[in-house]
């Protein structure tokens, strides 16, 4: 009996221990909280070195932490803490625009089902949470079907906050084909990120497909392929010339992140690739596959419940140095991190290094540092020994040509200070000059043309429409680049057809106006009409 009592004593210790020993190991792994953030948003970065980041934290549930504070959250700019000007916490995220990227292979149909069926919940999420969004929808196999003007899409080029309205356009996929796998994903995520994102908007790509991508170099032009795919591709070439490094640098120079439903890294390693890049997420499709529909709701739920904040940068000067961004987080007793980075433009080549503020906002070094490449040099010294040739150069019409074009009658009109004028100007040249040719016009026969009234000097002065689409905007994927702070990086298209042009404006912030009036969806141009983009007016030659 003393035995057994022992043996039960041992039992009960042993187990004890074992529960405590289990729970040291357990208890770290439970309260480990997991940070995210997103690509930073530039769009203010011009005006007052403004930065937006959005980043989400969630414990080891996976459920939000809904009660984190501005003082919760430090952000650091290559070392450098800054200084946090607007911080938005759940249901007061910024506005976000969403567009699906939608394998439509015969494989596909039971997830383009569930995305239909499971969207009303998506977008709930969005709006309990106050997300002001939009939806978006491109649909591809061997080639980006909704690129084309002859898919018959209603979604082409479009976005919409109205989910019912969404729901239709899902409600029209019928997935077929197939077969001959990889597909097009590259070039559907590139063309995804050229549809009209709002600039002020956190932008979002959600790639689903249970295929590998095709990519550059990968011989696909000799793979057999439907009609369809031959309607669109020219012989003998690849389905694409992208890799994912090339669509990977198009979605961050977009500020746009990917979350991405694809086969797992073994099978397809360039989406891991583009995830990681855009500071994303990937759902592996085969072992989701059975919780597709709510996986749907998952990635709305975490898109709806992410927080963002605006800090202004330490450093607010394009030298075409790439930014490394830390935010770190307080919270419940821990501390976690995360890290991402953007890009700004330079100009010349030129580096400039200026003093840094740090929490104090005192200086870190004594004085500005320039840093030249060559070419900074170089630049400028041709432009003066081009100035220098010009001040040379010798320009006048013969006096003999001027009285030439002038009759007797027209002569004897002028002032005597006009007529003086016009002999200096021809006695300004020491040689004669042969006769002028004919004027060429500035665009070709048949070639309509924006001309630039009373435009800045950084805008062309002349645009010549020499495609049946024109993408018109601020951003550099634009076909016309207009490049001033009253025009939307996505403003507006620019169409021919049957001879008629068509301008559409791209849900813009300041407008496009045709003839002082606000154009709402669609409107014709015709020659002589006034078109204005914001503030920037042109007048079509057709």
């Amino acid at each position: 009996m003393a035995r057994a009592n022992k043996f039960t004593l041992f039992i009960t210790l042993f187990s004890a221990w074992l529960i405590l020993l289990l729970g040291a190991i357990v208890r770290p792994v439970q309260a480990a909280l997991q940070l995210s953030v997103g690509i930073p948003g530039l769009q203010h970065f011009d005006s007052d070195g403004g930065v937006d980041l959005d980043f989400g934290l969630t414990d080891q549930n996976g459920a939000p932490v809904a009660s984190l504070k501005e003082g919760d959250v430090k952000v650091f700019e290559d070392g450098v803490q800054a200084r946090i000007v607007k911080f938005r916490g759940l249901g007061q995220g910024r506005p976000v625009d969403i567009v699906f990227v939608v394998d439509i292979t015969e494989s596909m149909q039971p997830y383009i089902d569930a995305v239909k069926e499971n969207m009303i919940a998506f977008a709930h999420e969005l709006a309990a949470n106050h997300r002001d969004y939009r939806l978006g929808l491109v649909t591809f196999e061997d080639y980006v079907v909704s690129a084309y003007e002859d898919c018959g899409c209603p979604y082409r080029n479009q976005m919409t906050s109205d989910v019912q309205e969404f729901i239709k356009w899902v409600g029209t996929l019928h997935a077929g084909g197939g077969g001959d796998i990889p597909e097009d994903q590259l070039d559907a995520l590139a063309y995804a990120a050229t549809l009209p994102f709002r600039p002020a908007a956190q932008g979002i790509l959600i790639l689903i497909t249970d295929a590998p991508d095709h990519h550059a170099g990968d011989g696909s032009a000799y793979t057999q392929h439907d009609a369809a795919y031959w309607a669109h591709h020219k012989p003998g070439t690849d389905v694409t010339d992208l890799t994912a490094d090339k669509v990977a640098e198009i979605l961050k120079r977009q500020g746009l992140t990917l979350y991405a439903v694809v086969p797992p890294p073994f099978i397809a390693p360039d989406y891991a690739l583009l995830v990681r890049e855009t500071h994303g997420r990937e759902y592996n499709i085969v072992t989701e596959e059975n919780r597709f529909p709510e996986l749907v709701r998952e990635i709305g739920h975490t898109i709806a419940t992410q927080y963002s904040l605006t800090y202004i940068t330490p450093r607010p000067i394009e030298d075409g140095t790439t930014r490394e961004v830390t935010i770190e987080v307080d919270y419940g007793g821990q501390s976690v991190t995360a890290t991402t980075s953007y890009h700004v433009r330079g100009v010349g080549g030129a580096r400039i290094n200026v003093p840094e503020l740090g929490a104090s906002n005192t200086a870190s070094v004594s004085s500005p540092q320039l840093f030249f490449a060559w070419w900074n040099l170089a630049v400028p010294m041709l432009a003066l020994l081009g100035l220098f040739v010009l001040s040379r150069a010798r320009f006048g019409v013969p006096e003999a040509e001027l009285q030439a074009a002038l009759s007797p009658a027209q002569e004897g009109s002028l002032s005597a200070p006009i007529r003086q004028l016009f002999a200096q100007t021809a006695r300004s040249t020491s040689e004669p000059r042969r006769a002028a040719a004919p004027a060429t016009p500035s665009a070709a026969p048949g070639r309509a043309r924006l001309v630039a009234l009373n435009a800045p000097d950084s805008v062309a002065s002349e645009y010549i429409i020499d495609k049946p689409e024109i993408s018109v905007g601020r951003g550099d994927s634009n076909d016309f680049i207009i490049p001033h702070p009253s025009v939307s990086r996505s403003h507006a298209l620019i169409r021919r057809r049957d001879g008629v042009y068509e301008v559409t404006d791209l849900n813009s912030t300041n407008g496009t106006y045709v003839d002082d009036r606000r154009v709402t969806g669609t409107a014709v141009l015709v020659d002589g009409s006034q078109v204005r983009f914001g503030e920037v007016a042109f007048v079509l030659r057709a």
